[in-house]
């Protein structure tokens, strides 16, 4: 990560700040929008780096980046996927989907909301920590087809080279605890093609 002076003053301000991303979260929720499909969804995430003062970019169609360039440091690029998925949401929460036979069913609601909250803390405790710091707002994870589309619209050469890059998945592990370890978590390099009869869930 980049350099924390004070790593007490950064979970204060998450703190803070959970209001603001259970509201973002819910807001992501409701509006859940196919792979390549994101566009309020960018225009939200663009809205909220603005905020911070900070310069999005739109690459890729759908995805959006920004850069927080503090000073000395590591580079670090974090990354979180805004799709969802077709199928139907039947929870019955306050929050449900309101895009009929779309829902965020894996999460990339909340890792969305997540990433913004990290820009939010670090743009505004600069003082805390130096370094450069990418965030990236990928779409279509689902498909396969928003990192392909991010890298053919150069983003590689729009954004400074990172030295170490992060994703992110929500897993049922304890709250307040992050679980994590070098190389690939959660992915294989197989393509399955199957057709289930049924009723529509998400399947893992």
């Amino acid at each position: 990560m980049p350099s924390i002076s004070s790593p007490a003053t950064l979970e204060s301000a998450v703190s803070d700040h959970l209001p603001w991303l259970r509201d973002l979260y819910r807001h992501f929720h409701r509006r859940p929008e196919l792979s390549m499909a994101e566009h309020a969804t960018a225009g939200r995430i663009e809205q909220e780096l603005t905020a911070l003062g900070l310069e999005p970019q739109r690459i890729g169609g759908t995805g959006v980046v920004a850069v927080i360039e503090n000073g000395e440091g590591p580079t670090v690029l974090a990354r979180a996927d805004t799709d969802a998925l077709p199928l139907q949401e039947d929870t019955g929460l306050e929050y449900a989907s309101q895009a009929p036979g779309v829902i965020h069913a894996c999460g990339h609601d909340a890792h969305a909301a997540a990433l913004l909250g990290a820009t939010r803390v670090l743009s505004e405790n600069r003082d805390e920590w130096s370094g450069t710091y990418i965030a990236v707002f990928q779409p279509g994870e689902e498909t396969a087809a928003g990192a392909r589309a991010m890298v053919d619209d150069g983003l590689l050469e729009r954004v400074p080279r990172p030295d170490v890059a992060l994703s992110q998945h929500v897993m049922p592990t304890a709250a307040g605890t992050i679980g994590t370890v070098a190389g690939p978590v959660l992915s294989a390099g197989d393509t399955l093609k199957i057709t289930i009869r049924g009723r529509g869930a998400r399947g893992g």
